[in-house]
């Protein structure tokens, strides 16, 4: 049965396993913006690798209509194509691996490895190795980003972090199935505020959310999970907060509050700077924690994976 769709063989034509990721993240979320979000490059670089794509196909596979972004119909067919492209080339390069010669892991991490204390197990295990060529790829993300790579088989382990609302009885990773991975909480901490060293809470040893009802807050954008924990925390105590600024950058939060335009929360390990503000316990906290998760699968097994897994567990906990 011929195809509805005639895609035209380029000279040249050299589609690859980017640019169907790039295609799916926005087929799903129908906005380049969102995408570009997801995938952390630009959304020009985004617009250009799509563009691309639907010459190298010789079909349009987006439409706006309305000024809504919609899939045309050879979109939804390729939609359908690229999935199963790519769930099988992840298949496939996870099965050869086994052959490569270079021993590798992949991880994908949040930021501030350094300040929870794992880079120190993850060079001491590569220490174990001295005659081999073991190659560790650390892919930074966001909490949940890093969580979904790993269950996408983009990473084999992963060090995300685990933030909870023990008020509410919430946590950021609750979205997430994780029955058949081997979870664990590597390292404990809380979130504090953090305020100008002359603020007048600055001496406090600890306050309560409904004393910052009237401050100006600074706090990290909304692709770190801690955003809506913190937003979900003021509305569980009828508050409405004034969050006048939100960032991806905690050194920018720090310098700004260090400057005296608000004030931020930050983890108590993360915190830790040299910049001229006052680190404050809050009363009923939003607990952090950097967990590490991994397959059970790999742990069941005598694998690289699951050496670096155990390795790193027994260097953090005992």
């Amino acid at each position: 049965m011929k195809s509805r769709y005639h895609v035209s063989r380029k000279a040249g034509m050299s589609m690859h396993t980017d640019q169907l990721e790039y295609f799916i993240a926005i087929a799903e979320s129908l906005s380049f913006t969102e995408a570009s979000y997801s995938l952390m490059i630009s959304q020009s670089s985004l617009s250009k690798q799509i563009t691309k794509l639907e010459d190298e196909l010789n079909v349009k596979l987006f439409s706006r209509e309305k000024r809504q972004l919609q899939l045309t119909p050879a979109g939804h067919d390729f939609l359908v194509y690229a999935q199963n492209a790519l769930k099988n080339y992840r298949t496939i390069k996870s099965e050869l691996s086994r052959y490569s010669a270079e021993k590798s892991i992949t991880i994908g991490s949040v930021d501030h490895l350094g300040k929870v204390g794992l880079t120190e197990p993850i060079a001491s295990f590569m220490d174990q190795f001295p005659e081999d060529n073991l190659h560790i790829n650390i892919q930074k993300g966001y909490a949940q980003q890093v969580v979904s790579w790993l269950l996408e088989g983009k990473t084999d382990i992963c060090f995300t972090a685990k933030i909870e609302d023990r008020e509410q009885h919430v946590s950021n990773l609750s979205v997430f199935d994780l029955t058949d991975y081997y979870c664990r909480d590597l390292v404990s901490d809380e979130y504090f505020a953090i305020v100008p060293s002359n603020h007048p809470l600055a001496g406090r040893s600890c306050i309560d959310w409904a004393e910052l009802k009237e401050e100006r807050l600074l706090i990290l954008d909304k692709q770190n999970s801690v955003n809506s924990l913190i937003r979900n925390r003021f509305s569980y105590y009828h508050i409405v907060p004034h969050i006048a600024f939100e960032c991806n950058q905690t050194d920018a939060l720090l310098k700004m509050v260090e400057d005296g335009y608000g004030i931020t929360f930050l983890s108590g390990l993360v915190a830790t700077t040299t910049y001229d503000v006052r680190k404050i316990k809050m009363n009923q906290p939003l607990s952090r924690y950097t967990t590490m998760i991994v397959k059970n699968s790999q742990m069941q097994k005598k694998s690289l994976v699951s050496q670096f897994a155990s390795y790193v567990e027994a260097f953090c906990i005992h």
